[in-house]
């Protein structure tokens, strides 16, 4: 993987031991999942998702907590665009954790299609090329739309466009990925259209 903070490396590796200490599905996201796939960029936090049912909640939340997260302790679980998130802070290294707790179809396909790369000694699953690409669509800020174009242009020959097309067409955000592939001159082969 290509080079993050010690800092990002040792915050991930503690919140993957503990998520499968309680068999939590997680899967990052955001920048860190851009610098694997493309031009690395500075990230000073972890997005991630996570599969939990709401009542598991009572026992991931301690278990963090006792690897030193923070986290608002009345309601931890928050709404933001209608989808539940879930804010973690590590104290120590100043590090916060933005985490979706998956409930949607679309959510639960992005854990499914996690790829599994190795970071530092843990070998941990971060967001298919595919969906990093929706869900940057979805965010629509600039800085997103720049990893859009840098994702693309760096793997193209090796996206399931079938499956990206799908997706954003379904997601509302098709004509953002239509307008990007034609912005950036690149013309599709059927190699790129695969099942």
């Amino acid at each position: 993987m290509k080079k993050i903070s010690n800092a990002l490396t040792d915050i991930i590796q503690i919140l993957i031991k503990v998520c499968r200490k309680e068999n939590i599905p997680i899967v990052l996201m955001g920048g860190i999942a851009t610098s694997f796939y493309a031009r690395p960029r500075a990230t000073y936090d972890i997005d991630g998702i996570i599969y939990v049912e709401r009542d598991k909640l009572d026992k991931f939340l301690p278990a963090v907590g006792k690897k030193g997260f923070q986290y608002n302790r009345t309601n931890p679980v928050r709404l933001i665009q209608n989808l539940p998130f879930l804010t973690l802070f590590h104290k120590r290294d100043k590090l916060y954790v933005d985490l979706y707790i998956a409930e949607n179809e679309f959510q639960k396909r992005i854990i499914e299609r996690a790829k599994k790369i190795k970071l530092g000694s843990v070998r941990v699953d971060i967001v298919s090329l595919e969906d990093l690409i929706l869900l940057k669509l979805l965010t629509g800020r600039e800085r997103d739309v720049d990893d859009v174009r840098n994702i693309i242009c760096e793997n193209f020959r090796m996206l399931d466009c079938e499956y990206l097309k799908k997706w954003a067409k379904r997601l509302g955000v098709k004509t953002f990925l239509d307008d990007e592939i034609k912005s950036l001159g690149i013309k599709q082969s059927k190699r790129n259209s695969r099942k």
